[in-house]
């Protein structure tokens, strides 16, 4: 390859680069892995605030980039650009909204699960029925009888929940 295409080429991905990786901003304080799994040593830390881009995905698992620190951490950890800017448009071609609906929130006081959040549709289409993981799974149920024996044994009480009502 001639020399002048060979710096076209590094200039070329050196500027389309930023535009393929995904800002985002840490919602709390975590630990940065070497590798996308819990059992993976803590690289670096990152504090809640700090902003950084997503240079790469594997499952429910985000690489952060962020000016002090790079590694590996769980994508719930994570607000994605666009996921509290107002409206639907904003020249995102409607990935605020994306944003918004399915990316991670803030001051939101629920309890959350994974879901199906963070895998992509390859991941999805390659999953399998794994017996083991559900005879694990199954493993964990209880009966009404047992939940509510370890709750008065813990000493927690019933309370009844007034739901809302929902206007129009």
């Amino acid at each position: 390859m001639k020399p002048i295409a060979k710096v076209l080429c590094t200039l070329l991905v050196a500027v389309a680069l930023p535009i393929f990786a995904q800002q985002v901003v840490v919602e709390k304080d975590s630990d940065l892995r070497g590798a996308a799994s819990h059992s993976a040593p803590v690289v670096g830390k990152v504090a809640q605030g700090t902003k950084g881009e997503v240079t790469e995905k594997s499952g429910a698992w985000v690489n952060l980039k962020a000016p002090d620190a790079a590694g590996w951490l769980f994508s719930f950890n994570v607000r994605f650009a666009g996921a509290s800017s107002a409206g639907g448009g904003g020249g995102d071609g409607g990935a605020g909204l994306v944003n918004r609906l399915a990316g991670p929130r803030t001051n939101v006081s629920v309890t959350s699960t994974l879901g199906a959040r963070g895998l992509d549709k390859e991941s999805l289409r390659n999953g399998t029925f794994n017996a083991e993981q559900m005879k694990l799974l199954d493993g964990y149920a209880t009966s009404k009888d047992a939940a509510q024996e370890a709750a008065r044994t813990a000493g927690l009480e019933a309370a009844r929940v007034t739901y809302l009502v929902e206007t129009k």
